[in-house]
């Protein structure tokens, strides 16, 4: 193993490093400036104070190990210390607190640093982030892919709900699935159902979220005689479209989907158009919009699986008679209907369409 060790107010002379840009980690966001190291004094590096995703590493990391390893010399193909730069300058390291305890313990006069600015990914919600998160949520990535075990799925969980709680990000499960692509989960677990119970646990919550709203009983109401496009069992006062309301409950989906199928068969003998504005109870902004989704997947699969079978019915009847028969396919988007969600959510301020 070779090693380099500075001497006594040397500056480290990066150019010994037998490693490049590209075998450093490849942060979602933040990327190394200049493709080049640099050199910093172990007493001038201020550590990061988003720590969250080192708690681990503080439990787990072997310090006396580290000092032993580097009392010979810094190994020419190990990753520098990772520091992060403001845009006015300000450095933090956020990955290596233990090799910068070690490299102090062994009175290193030097040591190599990777400098690092965030990346612009054109994702709007990673690029919105605040430093404390990017950093928060980098040096959790750090610790998810460097080839050990230190990074718990604890640490996944509370690294993200501290971000969705200081970036006040809406508790959906699209917002939590982004946030774990950027993790370093899917390196350090290859089980799906690992994976999943990281993001479930992050979703779980039991005091209702502060991130929703319209999900009373008179909230619900106000909304809709607020809006003239919505109304209850009349005409919408827009257009003229027949409205209807249902407040959506996880426990009777199949029941509401089969309520809102026969609204729109009734509108469609009446040669009308039904436009459904939907609620939900639900305290938390996951359960909403997992209710959205259950409930038109529930109406899809109550209106084709009659429809597939009658389908094929007949087409085999006529086929065993030597005729050929073909008949149209047909969806639920073929009815005159209309499924719109009442803004519940955090950020939202129209009414969504489902269908």
């Amino acid at each position: 193993m070779k090693k380099f060790l500075p001497t006594e107010n040397q500056s480290f002379p990066t150019h010994v490093l037998e490693i490049t840009g590209e075998h450093g980690p490849d942060y979602p966001l933040l990327q190394l400036i200049d493709n080049n190291f640099s050199a910093r004094e172990p007493m001038t590096i201020k550590t990061t104070e988003a720590n969250s995703p080192r708690k681990t590493e503080a439990q787990h990391g072997n310090v006396d190990a580290l000092i032993a390893s580097l009392k010979d010399g810094w190994n020419v193909t190990c990753w520098p210390l990772s520091l992060y730069v403001d845009e006015n300058g300000n450095e933090e390291l956020f990955d290596g607190r233990h090799t910068l305890k070690s490299v102090k313990a062994n009175n290193y006069s030097s040591v190599p640093v990777a400098l690092y600015n965030c990346k612009i990914t054109g994702e709007e919600l990673y690029d919105n982030l605040s430093k404390h998160s990017v950093l928060t949520l980098s040096g959790l990535f750090a610790n998810a892919t460097d080839g050990t075990t230190n990074a718990k799925t604890h640490d996944f969980v509370r690294a993200m709900k501290e971000v969705v709680e200081t970036e006040n990000l809406p508790l959906t499960k699209q917002t939590v699935e982004k946030l774990a692509e950027i993790t370093g989960v899917y390196s350090r677990y290859s089980s799906k159902g690992t994976i999943s119970g990281i993001i479930n646990s992050v979703l779980n919550t039991k005091t209702k979220s502060v991130k929703v709203f319209n999900t009373t009983k008179e909230e619900c109401e106000h909304y809709i005689s607020s809006n003239d496009k919505f109304g209850k069992n009349n005409y919408s006062k827009v257009d003229g479209v027949a409205t209807r309301s249902k407040i959506l409950d996880k426990q009777f989906t199949y029941r509401y989907a089969g309520d809102i199928l026969k609204w729109a068969f009734a509108a469609r003998g009446k040669d009308e158009n039904l436009r459904v504005i939907c609620s939900s109870k639900a305290e938390h902004e996951s359960q909403i919009e997992e209710e959205r989704i259950e409930i038109i997947e529930c109406m899809k699969e109550i209106f084709l699986n009659p429809v597939n079978v009658y389908r094929d019915m007949i087409e085999t009847q006529f086929s065993q008679n030597n005729w050929t028969l073909t008949l149209p396919v047909v969806s639920i988007e073929d009815l005159p209907l209309e499924i719109w969600a009442m803004p519940q959510i955090q950020g939202e301020t129209e009414a969504i369409q489902l269908l």
